[in-house]
């Protein structure tokens, strides 16, 4: 220990050190007892930390504490502990400036007994073994030893419990929750402060904090550089890098330190990124450290199998925004109002999932999603994951990527899913209606069968070469869609729009264009129309009334950039000039020719065939599970409906349709109904 740093208290009265040995010894004891249970304190959290695994903040499993066999609610654990953490800190910190103090008494009354600059007395090897105390006032030691004294102080107050409280922030932080955070952040920056005001008497015996303060940093220079560098490190750390995807902090910081667009995107946002401190290609940390959840091939359900209907795990409300989830089994969970923008969910098994609004009334007459807790899976991926029979009304998947992903009878109705990609889904029986937007969404080679659109807004959507056998699109907004190769036969499009759109080679045999409106339309081959009814197909301009309310409806799309592109898109059929030149293209004839060819049926026999023609359609082998079958039933029971309601109700009946059994109960029982009156009169 330099002379510097052996500057004798401010005392007028010299003391006998003979008097303060005994003092020191057992303030020492006690402070060696406060020492060693602080140190089982840090060890015992960072055990019961370590321990806690990303499938166990997902799940809010309880933390389970060591030896005690306790368990506490996870968010109770991670929002209290740092706090007793920081507490007991204060606690011991205290008590050892107070032995500091005694301690510096007694080494400064030795000194006087001393006959040179080494610490050489006797008395010295009476003290109490803490290297505490030893390293203030013990006898004269290599540089080395000495050192490593010195060394154990500053790493067990100083440098440990900064570090454990910055670990509890960085474990915890996939869970989303910014209030805890917080709680993480200022806990730390107490914990920095008291040993600012208080640990720099620690070695000092002054009572003026700055006189204590000066003398520390004059003559302890190269100490107070590096506890002042671990200090701003870690502060910044938990400030700068250990942010919650998306708060203000995160915001903030990425956009001073970030790059610009790229510093605010999905990908940037979902690690950690920051110009001089780069993530691994999985977003981690040094391969350790993740900003958001990761809990792939893991069955989360495992001994909570319920029966249909019930809930296997609750997830309601939750932030996993950019979890990755892949090929994790989720079955029947309940998932409303939960967040999962840019969430990875590639292969999950999402069948029974409930991922809606808290409360979809409200959604549909107040439009304040925020307001009916609706969830939202925006820009998520969803590849080949399995949400047969999901309940996703009102869920915000726009720009999602659901290709081949299974959403056999799933509830999309009221859902935001404009430009999601739904190419070569399996969407047979699905509800897409209640007007859900999926304006510039892609359904190519998708299967559809049986699909209720009805009233939904598919202006420029793509169903090249889709299968919309028996699909329900009564109007539906299908200005400038795609239906190239589409196969619809059997398909109710009554009053559907259609201007702009392209039916070049879509099959429409059986299908029912009544009262749809088509303009600049590309039609569909006259093979392909056979027993489709036209009667009272609209072939004009769009009326000023339509153009307006298809213009609101762009404006509701919460993206200016999407809103910015159907504009764009729809410019050419806002023209005047170029909405008229149409009128003299082969394509207008083409329709005034399908219109007129559709006619040809006699009205008395065209019931009996069109009957005839859906029967063998939804009975077919290839149908069997009834997907097509649903949506004929849908369209029979419609009072506009051409064909024999009770002919279609006794054939999937019989035995040899097998499709019957596939036709949902609720529907089958109202064709049932309907069936009874009709045979009543």
């Amino acid at each position: 220990m330099s002379e510097a740093s052996r500057a004798g208290p401010e005392t007028e009265t010299p003391v006998n050190p003979y008097s303060l040995l005994e003092a020191v010894n057992n303030s020492s004891d006690t402070a060696h007892t406060a020492w060693l249970i602080f140190i089982a304190i840090m060890a015992y959290l960072t055990v019961a930390v370590a321990g806690v695994t990303h499938k166990d903040l997902l799940l809010e499993t309880p933390v389970s504490l060591p030896i005690l066999q306790v368990s506490i609610q996870l968010a109770q654990f991670f929002q209290f502990a740092p706090v007793l953490l920081v507490l007991f800190h204060l606690g011991v910190v205290s008590q050892l400036v107070l032995l500091a103090r005694k301690t510096l008494e007694f080494d400064h009354a030795v000194q006087a007994l001393e006959l040179t600059s080494r610490r050489t007395h006797p008395l010295r090897l009476e003290l109490h073994n803490f290297f505490f105390v030893q390293a203030i006032a013990g006898p004269h030691r290599s540089a080395v030893m000495s050192m490593f004294l010195h060394g154990m102080s500053w790493l067990t107050l100083v440098i440990l419990p900064v570090v454990l409280l910055l670990y509890i922030q960085i474990k915890f932080l996939p869970y989303h929750d910014v209030a805890i955070t917080w709680t993480h952040r200022i806990a730390l920056l107490v914990d920095i402060a008291m040993l600012v005001l208080i640990g720099v008497f620690l070695m000092r015996a002054e009572t003026s904090f700055f006189a204590a303060f000066f003398r520390t940093t004059v003559h302890h220079p190269l100490s107070f550089l590096i506890t002042f560098g671990v200090m701003a490190v870690v502060a910044f750390f938990s400030f700068a890098v250990a942010t919650v995807p998306g708060e203000a902090l995160d915001r903030m910081t990425r956009d001073l330190l970030g790059d610009g667009e790229r510093a605010r995107s999905a990908r940037s946002a979902a690690q950690f990124d920051l110009p001089f401190l780069k993530a691994r290609a999985d977003g981690s940390l040094w391969g350790i450290f993740y900003r958001n959840l990761i809990v792939t091939d893991t069955d989360l359900v495992r001994g909570q199998e319920a029966t249909p209907g019930e809930t296997t795990i609750s997830l309601r409300g939750r932030d996993l925004r950019f979890a990755v989830l892949d090929r994790s089994d989720l079955a029947g969970a309940d998932m409303t109002g939960a967040n999962l923008e840019g969430a990875s969910l590639v292969g999950a098994d999402l069948s029974r999932v409930r991922l809606q609004c808290a409360d979809i009334d409200k959604m549909r007459v107040t439009e304040d999603r925020e307001l009916a807790e609706c969830a939202g899976a925006r820009e998520a991926d969803l590849t080949k994951a399995k949400l047969a029979g999901a309940s996703l009304a009102g869920v915000d998947l726009r720009r999602a990527k659901l290709h081949r992903a299974n959403l056999e009878g799933a509830a999309l109705n009221d859902a935001l899913l404009t430009e999601a990609d739904f190419s070569e889904a399996q969407m047979a029986r699905a509800n897409l209606s209640g007007g859900a937007q999926l304006q510039r969404a892609n359904f190519l080679v998708a299967a559809l069968q049986g699909a209720d659109l009805s009233g939904a807004k598919l202006q420029f959507a793509d169903f090249s070469s889709a299968s919309l056998q028996g699909a329900f699109l009564q109007h539906a907004g299908l200005e400038g869609a795609v239906l190239r190769d589409a196969d619809l036969e059997g398909a109710d499009l009554q009053m559907a729009r259609l201007q702009g759109a392209d039916l070049s080679g879509a099959k429409l045999r059986a299908a029912d264009l009544r009262g749809a409106s088509v303009w600049m339309t590309e039609p569909p081959a006259l093979e392909n129309v056979a027993l489709a009814d036209m009667r009272g197909l609209v072939i004009k301009p769009l009326e000023p009334d339509d153009a307006k309310a298809l213009d609101m409806a762009i404006g509701r799309i919460g993206s200016p950039h999407i809103q910015r592109r159907l504009r764009d898109q729809i410019k050419p059929m806002m023209d005047g000039a170029t909405s008229r030149s149409w009128a003299a293209t082969p394509a207008m004839q083409n329709w005034q020719s399908l219109v007129a060819a559709t006619s040809v049926v006699p009205r008395e026999t065209y019931g009996g065939q069109l009957t005839e023609h859906l029967t063998g359609l939804m009975c077919k082998a290839r149908w069997s599970n009834g997907a097509v079958a649903t949506g004929i039933v849908k369209r029979a029971q419609t009072p506009q409906f051409q064909g024999n309601m009770v002919a279609i109700y006794d054939r999937l009946r019989a035995k040899d349709c097998p499709a019957g059994s596939g036709v949902p109960g609720g529907l089958m029982q109202a064709l049932s109904s309907a069936v009874d009156i009709a045979r009543e009169n």
